[in-house]
């Protein structure tokens, strides 16, 4: 792992914290990412400083047959992809300029000289399901508050959907149940969360989608 003020390898890390000079981390095989300790770091891992909220081990980010991929440790305060948690254990396929959150005052955004590599394979084996046209306008309210950059920021309630779209309540639950089943997203807490996480995921919907939807309503 080369730390360095400018990338010199095919793939590399800008970590972002409050008050600090962006730091570059080059990539060049497993990278663990987890809170500093007051040890020397050791190749392999970064350390993340002034930040209680990051786990001694947060993330892993390995290089896969497909690309670059950043694993979930089962953290406290959990790890997110542009907006989107993920659930510990998985992985997730990076793309150029990714944003990669976790503790409560860390970011890394993902670089990658190939970065605009297909990644469809990221998706579940059901790939994206046909949405009628309320169906999408439901689902991109729902993720609609990814764009307000805090990576802590639930997905729109029924009540604000409602609010949104100019419909009732009971309408927005109709579509809502319609989504979980194409999405196969089964009964059990926060339903609407893993909705959204899964939309976003699959590629249902984009943050350029979410930003024409917020543009137009």
């Amino acid at each position: 792992m080369n730390d360095s003020n400018a990338s010199t390898g095919q793939a590399w890390l800008v970590l972002h914290q409050p008050g600090r000079a962006p730091r570059t981390v080059d990539l060049a095989g497993e990278l663990t990412i987890g809170r500093a300790t007051g040890e020397a770091e050791m190749a392999g891992h970064l350390s993340i400083v002034d930040d209680p909220a990051v786990s001694r081990l947060h993330a892993v980010l390995t290089l896969k047959a497909p690309g670059w991929c950043v694993q979930a440790a089962n953290s406290t305060n959990g790890l997110f992809v542009n907006g989107v948690r993920l659930a510990a254990g998985a992985v997730h396929l990076l793309g150029n300029d990714d944003e990669i959150r976790l503790g409560e005052r860390t970011m890394l955004v993902f670089h990658a000289l190939d970065g605009n590599r297909d990644r469809s394979m990221t998706r579940t084996a059901q790939g994206i399901p046909e949405l009628t046209p309320a169906e999408r306008r439901v689902l991109l309210s729902l993720c609609s508050p990814v764009l307000d950059g805090d990576a802590f920021t639930p997905p729109a309630t029924v009540a604000a959907i409602a609010a949104q779209l100019y419909v009732t309540d009971s309408a927005v639950k109709q579509q809502l149940v319609r989504l979980y089943l194409k999405f196969d997203i089964d009964d059990g807490p926060d339903r609407r969360v893993r909705l959204a996480n899964d939309a976003l995921t699959r590629g249902a919907v984009r943050r350029a989608d979410l930003q024409t939807f917020r543009g137009t309503t």
